[in-house]
């Protein structure tokens, strides 16, 4: 037993203790006799979202979830009764939007001086993390054990018994499924896609559908045709019934199913069935751990289907073998590499060829190891203990005739698996080739070892003597873009290198030579390899061999890498300049403006004291001249924000005019020495993009146009910024009068690293980059080009079904004659803007605060502000922060502000401000907006009324 928590209005170490309470995580609670929240710490709204403030008088029971509200009671009841000291439970507690949490319960009673029972107090430590690992373990651990048994038992089905049948009920028990099923699919007669039904496992008091009609040869098409790409794609189908097309729900619903989850049989990459999964009591769907877990299980039963398939054509593959071993002119042989090892077959022929019969190989198990020649015993070991290293290639090994004869065997093997892949044995074909061999061991034996190396080798490789290649394996000659390696023989390897001087000269013969080159495949394309060059002796004479290993995806990797450092350290110093240049601009515009107003209101001809009229104009020119450079600058900064978030990925309806505006300004020192600028705007809907990526694109093409045309004549050249609605689409098209691009490079210029520029101009990866990204917004790009006229890029992204609206012109607020007197509270950093904003609102009673600590300050002396502008970005308390300490301490007070900017935002600032609905106001100011939001909250009447 407990007293009760004291008031905060106590002594100063009451007040202490609850300040520590106070910011405690756990929750920390009180009730009454009646189980009514009396006291709760901040930590509550924390975890369930409620205010402290609606919960305090209601009934705890209120916030407990359905399902643990009769053990609640009994654990409480137990409390209140004095049965128990103290309790400790789990519970889940309901949340503002609409979930629950996992909390841990520790509760004692409360009693008064006087030993009466007051109610109870305790603890709430949210455990919903730790809670949910702890189930998705025992889930695993279910579905584990589920795999483990259906496992079992698909190894132990006899050939030709009930495959799916066992595994079908651990999958169902451990799923929780209501029905789990197979269906095969083949093709019919017409070619057209079917499954059937084949097995079934059924939940309790679920109706069993293997023997409905419909089940059984269902067309794939139309009934299911979403599912048939997802399935060949490896992928599963999932979801509620109710959100599938009307065709499938049709099929679906009448079997009661709410949801399901449907996996793959997959053989051989080909698809021949699927397991399904569903639900029809709840329409609870299967979680990412849930899926994979099932998926190995339709992996197993497609495993097992496949080991089925293999025993199948391994007999009818043995049947075959031996009808045409025994007519075939070379000796055909099967070798066991299980025990008992041995020969499983020898065609007849081999008492010709070898001397020895088929029983002498029956009987003698290390025949071959004896009758072998010494030195290719290791590759006879190699064949038949490893038949997948010669991966089909002809082995040539010398045998020993029982005459001393030696006679040389081409040896073709293939290994023979058993349903897991494991090797069990060797089939295989030698064939006399000792006539041949004679005539070619002497000119190959200088050159096959290193054939045989540089053939497994996984990179392109070429030797090369006198400048010519003489050999190319199988990589470079497929690399390249040919069919055959003669094609190859005598030309030059640098006729395909870039970067490399053309002077044919071979690499040096004393040195290895290690550099990074393009290769220019046969189509044109290049790609990017580490050449090594190595000088040896081949066929007994100088060489070089060259290896060159592909980089192309690393160095794109890097490039990009760099690149988007590169934009993210531009973007955020363009975000930081803008903000610093806003705060002195926003009272540079502001005063401007002031005295403009004041030169018109007090230096007219008739009050200019003495100074002559003329002198008076001059000096509201100049006055007007220095507001509309501010305003340049204005514009300029209000451009150089929106550059300055290109990698942020939130796609919204943007302008695209306003977004090409943005371009050409920022472009227009490249294009003003090259060549007139006009545009042709049509009239096109919003887009769904990403501004600050179609700013990258769309810069990128204007300045790519503008260096196609050469400097210094201006009046000959323009670019054009066209833009048009085509076909249910947004087309902008950049066309300048340039040098074009030649016909042989068109295919090749949204490749990466591709450019026609010098070196050093460009990475090659801007044209690419700008593919990609439209690409990504479903859009295409592309180029028409004719050499010497110019080029035009056309940029084509999809309009939204429904126009999105766009953002409605600013309407300026009249200010009413009879505007009431408000109190006003400025909040910022800046001294200077401060001043700006009370000479703006000089029509009301403004204080300006210079720092969040010294505004929270003002407020809790006089809290009764009609208006508070702050703002978001200070060094000491950020506007996030001042506000939610107003909602803490003055509730209805953070409805009055109006946030204020320079534009740089942090991440959280601005999720901050995407979270509230109160306005924000960008520096510099619009006089305008600043004074309307004012009115508008003043004319609201006292806080207390908002």
């Amino acid at each position: 037993m407990q007293m009760p928590f004291i008031r905060p209005d106590g002594t100063p170490s009451e007040r202490r203790f609850r300040q520590v309470i106070d910011t405690l995580q756990e929750v920390v609670f009180q009730t009454d006799t009646e189980r009514r929240w009396v006291f709760l710490n901040p930590a509550w709204t924390e975890v369930t979202g409620f205010p402290v403030e609606e919960c305090l008088g209601r009934s705890a029971m209120d916030f407990v979830h359905p399902d643990d509200q009769t053990r609640t009671l009994e654990v409480c009841s137990s409390l209140l009764t004095r049965e128990r000291e103290f309790v400790q439970h789990e519970v889940r507690y309901l949340t503002r939007d609409g979930g629950f949490r996992w909390v841990a319960v520790f509760a004692r009673v409360t009693v008064d001086e006087d030993g009466a029972l007051l109610g109870m107090a305790g603890t709430l430590n949210d455990i919903t993390e730790s809670k949910h690992t702890s189930d998705a373990l025992a889930r695993r651990e279910r579905y584990l054990t589920a795999l483990v048994d259906m496992q079992q038992r698909l190894l132990s089905v006899p050939p030709g018994g009930d495959l799916y049948g066992p595994a079908l009920a651990p999958l169902g028990q451990a799923s929780g499924a209501s029905r789990v099923y197979v269906f095969e699919t083949h093709l019919n007669a017409q070619g057209a896609l079917m499954c059937s039904q084949r097995a079934e496992w059924c939940a309790p008091g679920v109706a069993a559908e293997l023997d409905n009609a419909l089940l059984q040869e269902l067309p794939m098409r139309p009934t299911l045709e979403r599912w048939v790409p997802i399935l060949e794609r490896g992928e599963v189908v999932t979801g509620r019934v109710a959100t599938f097309p009307a065709c499938e729900r049709e099929l679906l619903e009448p079997q009661n199913i709410l949801t399901l989850l449907v996996l793959p049989l997959r053989m051989q990459g080909r698809l021949v069935g699927f397991v399904g999964f569903d639900n029809c009591f709840e329409a609870r769907e299967w979680d990412r751990l849930e899926v994979d877990l099932l998926s190995a299980a339709s992996g197993a039963i497609s495993v097992a289907l496949e080991r089925r398939e293999s025993e199948r054509a391994l007999r009818e593959r043995e049947r075959r073998f031996r009808q045409l071993a025994e007519n075939a002119s070379d000796v055909l042989y099967l070798y066991r590499r299980e025990p008992p090892r041995g020969f499983s077959y020898v065609s007849r022929v081999a008492r010709t060829k070898l001397g020895l019969g088929p029983e002498a190989h029956y009987a003698d198990p290390e025949l071959w190891y004896r009758q072998v020649h010494p030195e290719d015993r290791p590759a006879l070991e190699r064949l038949l203990e490893s038949p997948r290293s010669s991966d089909g290639a002809p082995v040539v090994l010398r045998f020993l005739l029982p005459d001393g004869r030696t006679l040389w065997l081409e040896h073709v093997v293939a290994p023979v698996t058993d349903a897991s892949g494991r090797v069990v044995a060797v089939e295989g074909l030698a064939r006399d080739i000792t006539e041949r061999r004679e005539v070619e061991e002497a000119l190959k034996r200088s050159e096959a070892s290193l054939r045989a190396l540089m053939e497994g080798f996984p990179d392109a490789a070429a030797i090369e003597r006198d400048g010519h290649i003489v050999y190319a394996n199988a990589v470079l000659v497929t690399t390249l873009g040919f069919e055959r390696a003669e094609e190859l023989v005598g030309r030059r390897l640098s006729e395909f290198l870039a970067d490399v001087p053309g002077t044919g000269t071979p690499p040096a013969a004393t040195a290895p030579l290690t550099s990074e080159r393009r290769l220019v495949l046969r189509d044109g394309r290049t790609r990017v390899v580490e050449l090594a060059s190595l000088p040896l002796r081949f066929d007994g004479q100088p060489a070089v061999v060259s290896i060159a290993r592909d980089v192309t995806e690393q160095r794109q990797l890097q490039a990009r890498l760099t690149l988007a450092d590169r934009l993210a350290s531009v973007g955020t110093l363009a975000a930081g300049i803008a903000h610093e240049i806003n705060n002195p601009l926003a009272f540079v515009l502001s005063n401007l403006a002031f005295l403009s107003d004041e030169f018109r209101h007090h230096l007219t001809p008739s009050a200019s004291r003495g100074v002559r009229p003329p002198d008076v104009a001059e000096w509201q020119e100049v006055l007007g001249e220095a507001c509309e450079g501010a305003e340049r600058v204005r514009q300029i900064v209000r451009q150089l924000k929106t550059f300055s978030r290109p990698d942020e990925e939130r796609v919204s309806p943007v302008d695209v005019h306003a977004v090409l505006d943005s371009v050409v300004m920022m472009a227009a020192n490249e294009i003003r020495h090259r060549a007139r600028l006009r545009r042709d705007f049509g009239t096109v809907p919003l887009v769904m993009a990403n501004e600050g990526r179609l700013c990258q694109v769309f810069l990128n093409l204007v300045v790519n146009a503008a260096q196609a045309i050469p400097e210094g004549a201006a009046h000959e050249h323009e670019v054009v910024v066209a833009t048009r609605a085509e076909a249910g689409r947004v087309v902008v098209e950049v066309r300048d009068t340039g040098s074009g691009i030649p016909l042989e490079v068109m295919g090749r210029i949204f490749d990466p690293f591709f450019t026609t520029k010098p070196v050093g101009v460009g990475t090659g990866l801007g044209l690419s980059i700008c593919h990609g990204i439209i690409s990504g917004l479903g859009g295409d790009i592309s180029v028409d080009s004719t050499l010497g006229q110019g080029s035009t890029f056309r940029v084509m992204l999809p309009a939204p079904s429904s126009t999105p609206p766009s953002r409605p012109a600013e309407v300026a607020v009249r200010r009413a004659p009879a505007a009431p007197r408000g109190r006003v509270l400025v909040v910022d950093d800046e001294p200077a803007v401060g001043r700006v904003l009370q000479r703006l609102l000089r029509d009301h009673d403004v204080e300006v605060a210079t720092s969040g600590r010294q505004a929270l300050e003002r407020m809790a002396q006089a809290p009764r502000f009609d208006a508070v502008l702050c703002d978001v970005m200070m060094p000491d308390l950020a506007g996030r922060d001042v506000y939610e300490a107003v909602r803490r301490d003055h509730p209805g007070l953070e409805r009055r502000f109006v946030f204020v900017s320079g534009g740089a935002f942090s991440v959280g600032a601005r999720e901050f401000l995407a979270q509230i609905p109160n306005p924000l106001l960008e520096k510099p100011f619009d006089e305008a907006r600043v004074r309307g939001a004012v009115e508008d909250l003043v004319r609201r009447g006292p806080p207390e009324a908002a």
